[in-house]
């Protein structure tokens, strides 16, 4: 091979390097290494608050102390908690709005094979996926809040679809949680086509059925939101005095 050849191909390979590990330390940067603690985390906020709804619907169902006929009643925690919670929940949304706009470039720039493209975008993603995490835990809080002052809530029924929105809301978390395994899932497999500058049998697919999943929790996030307005909705004619 001529030296001029093995110069290049020389380059080439430090070029790959470098790039992954500056890769390495943006994902550092993001604070994403430790994935594994952050969903446990995240369960544990769903666990906590699923335990609390359980309480509330043993009550609603096992132990009625509340009158259909009671003047209607919400409590200030509750108002408080719920105001804040659909800041939280719509910032959450707005995220997921800006990831499927994000979504199609990645997917543009992957069929043009524009993998260092691609990955700089996935790490957007990953900034923005952070973001949102951060979201949801601050949105958890206060449905739990919201959970925790339901018994208090007149009439009955009108508690009963809080916590049809609550339960409802909650799935953000969930499906957060989802999109951020995709997210790792498709670097992972754009950091290797670029290594092997494509040459990877089967990521094709791989990539399409990634975003397709993104798309499709991120859309979910928007539909979640969207149905808890609604019986917020329903929450708010019943309380009217």
């Amino acid at each position: 091979m001529p030296a001029e050849a093995l110069a290049k191909a020389g380059h080439q390979i430090y070029t790959i390097l470098d790039y992954r590990l500056i890769l390495v330390k943006k994902l550092l940067k993001f604070e994403v290494m430790p994935f594994i603690q952050t969903i446990r985390k995240h369960w544990l906020k769903i666990a906590v608050i699923a335990a609390v709804a359980v309480v509330a619907i043993y009550v609603f169902v096992k132990i009625p102390s509340i009158s259909n006929s009671a003047e209607p009643f919400v409590p200030g925690e509750f108002l408080e908690a719920r105001g804040k919670g659909a800041v939280i929940a719509e910032r959450i949304v707005n995220l997921s709005k800006e990831s499927i706009a994000n979504l199609s470039e990645i997917s543009s720039e992957d069929e043009i094979k524009n993998y260092t493209s691609g990955l700089n975008l996935i790490l957007k993603e990953v900034e923005r996926n952070e973001k949102a995490r951060s979201e949801a835990l601050s949105l958890s809080e206060e449905l739990g809040t919201m959970a925790t002052n339901l018994t208090q809530v007149k009439p009955e029924d009108a508690a009963k679809v809080g916590l049809e929105a609550i339960i409802n809301e909650l799935q953000i978390v969930q499906r957060l949680i989802n999109y951020n395994s995709y997210i790792f899932q498709l670097l992972d497999v754009l950091q290797g086509r670029f290594v092997a500058s494509g040459a990877t049998p089967g990521t094709d697919e791989r990539v399409k059925e990634l975003i397709a999943k993104m798309n499709e929790e991120a859309g979910a996030i928007n539909e979640l939101n969207d149905k808890y307005k609604d019986l917020m909705g329903e929450f708010d004619k019943l309380t009217v005095k």
